[in-house]
């Protein structure tokens, strides 16, 4: 029985180590995010300043310009 609590103790204890771990990572993924959708946002505004527009682009890149601008990525 001892040994069965041991065995569940230390599951438990890596199975939080995991989760820390995944909570820091998610939170460190987010701060790239944003930082990636401020520097595609800036780029399309700077691009269209100077005569780029999004018929220029990819539509792969078109459809996340718009999506951003609609609110979306977040």
């Amino acid at each position: 029985m001892m040994e069965q609590i041991q065995e569940m103790t230390a599951m438990i204890t890596k199975a939080d180590i995991a989760m820390k771990a995944a909570t820091w990572e998610i939170g460190r993924l987010r701060d790239d995010v944003a930082m990636l959708r401020k520097a595609m946002m800036e780029l399309a505004y700077t691009a269209e300043e100077n005569g780029l527009y999004l018929s220029n682009l990819t539509k792969a890149t078109q459809d996340v310009i718009v999506a951003m601008r609609l609110g979306g990525f977040k």
